[in-house]
């Protein structure tokens, strides 16, 4: 098949990351893959490090009057047979340049986020008539776009995003990378990997580490990734007296490496798909403490894979971590049986194999669309 990837974001976060895997991936299995990001963009830099072909595109509001054009080049040239649109901009854009094209493509929208969309008729619009199908990282994104924009549920499909298991997999902690962030040998650490926003509940876990000092007085934090709300989050640490204790190191190519050294894996989201954090995690028989929202229930067995959480609730994510630290058995217990699940029904694999039987059943239907989940 010969795929197009579009996406009309500037930054990078898990949306961007899940199109990287899932391009490399259908590449590897013998697909020509395409990926349009604006010019500029971290994933386009990211995807031509990787190999990917891309294409740059314009961004903002010169989007309206260039894009489909580009796209409709882009099609043309490379005679693409499945276009999967996964920004809101794009979405319209290269939808209507699949439409309109002679070619007539398959088109494919990915909802990656759990926020609720408009209930409006320019949102049943790009999300029922435009794309063939909607796949979204997760069955609890999938119901809240069903409810909200009342689509056939034949038409909306759950793929969770993949972990790359030969990457994210169990692994002795390495000391010296402890060492040379500062934070010494003794004392438990815990942290989070995610993009620095509002919605991902860095705030929270900060306050929370406020209180797991009274009980832990040499615990550490660690917060990996950058983002707009970081100056925040500097001026809050500060506030409470933790620069000892938290630390923002920013965006890490090390990820597995740094996940590794981590007592206790976070996610204090107060919205979510599937967050790939989480699942990388488990891959490594990290145990996990999460905010039961969005498809975070999907995958942590509260008590069994990990322990949930209300979102906002910084006392109580303070003692569910403090129950992991305080039972390192329990705490290894629920990691591996995370791994168990992230092997059986997470992995990348699994992932690819499930957008490669949508993409050709969509292909070879020649009559209205009726998709079944893989």
């Amino acid at each position: 098949m010969r795929i197009l990837h579009t996406e009309s974001s500037s930054g990078i976060g898990g949306q961007e990351y899940r199109v990287l895997e899932e391009a490399k991936g259908m590449e590897k299995r013998g697909h020509t893959v395409i990926v349009a990001a604006p010019h500029g963009s971290q994933l386009a830099a990211l995807a031509e490090q990787r190999g990917l072909q891309v294409k740059t595109t314009t961004a903002g509001k010169l989007g309206w009057f260039t894009l489909v054009p580009s796209y409709l080049r882009i099609l043309k040239h490379y005679e693409i047979d499945v276009v999967n649109t996964h920004g809101s901009l794009d979405s319209w854009t290269a939808s209507i340049a699949g439409r309109i094209s002679s070619l007539r493509p398959i088109i494919v929208r990915t909802r990656h986020k759990s926020t609720p969309v408009s209930r409006t008729w320019r949102h049943r619009l790009l999300y029922g008539k435009l794309p063939h199908v909607v796949t979204t990282t997760g069955e609890a994104v999938r119901q809240g776009l069903m409810t909200r924009t009342r689509l056939n549920p034949s038409r909306v499909i759950s793929i969770p995003t993949g972990v790359d298991l030969d990457r994210f997999h169990p692994q002795p902690p390495d000391a010296s990378l402890r060492k040379s962030l500062g934070l010494g040998s003794q004392g438990p650490l815990i942290g989070a990997v995610t993009f620095l926003r509002p919605e991902k509940g860095m705030a929270v876990l900060i306050e929370a580490v406020r209180w797991l000092t009274q009980r832990f007085s040499t615990v550490q934090c660690l917060i990996i990734g950058d983002g707009g709300e970081q100056p925040a989050l500097l001026g809050r640490i500060r506030e409470l007296g933790l620069e000892h204790c938290v630390h923002l190191i920013g965006f890490r190519q090390d990820v597995p490496a740094l996940l590794a050294i981590l007592d206790v894996v976070v996610i204090p989201s107060f919205e979510e798909g599937i967050p790939q954090s989480l699942t990388q995690a488990l891959a490594m028989e990290r145990p996990v403490v999460a905010s039961a929202v969005g498809g975070v229930p999907e995958v942590v067995q509260d008590g069994r894979s990990g322990l949930l959480v209300p979102p906002r609730a910084p006392e109580i994510l303070a003692e569910k971590i403090a129950c992991l630290l305080s039972d390192p058995i329990a705490a290894t217990r629920m990691g591996k049986i995370g791994r168990q699940i992230i092997h059986e029904r997470f992995s990348l694999d699994h992932m690819l194999t499930q957008t490669e039987s949508v993409y050709r059943q969509l292909i070879q239907s020649t009559s209205p669309v009726v998709v079944k989940k893989p």
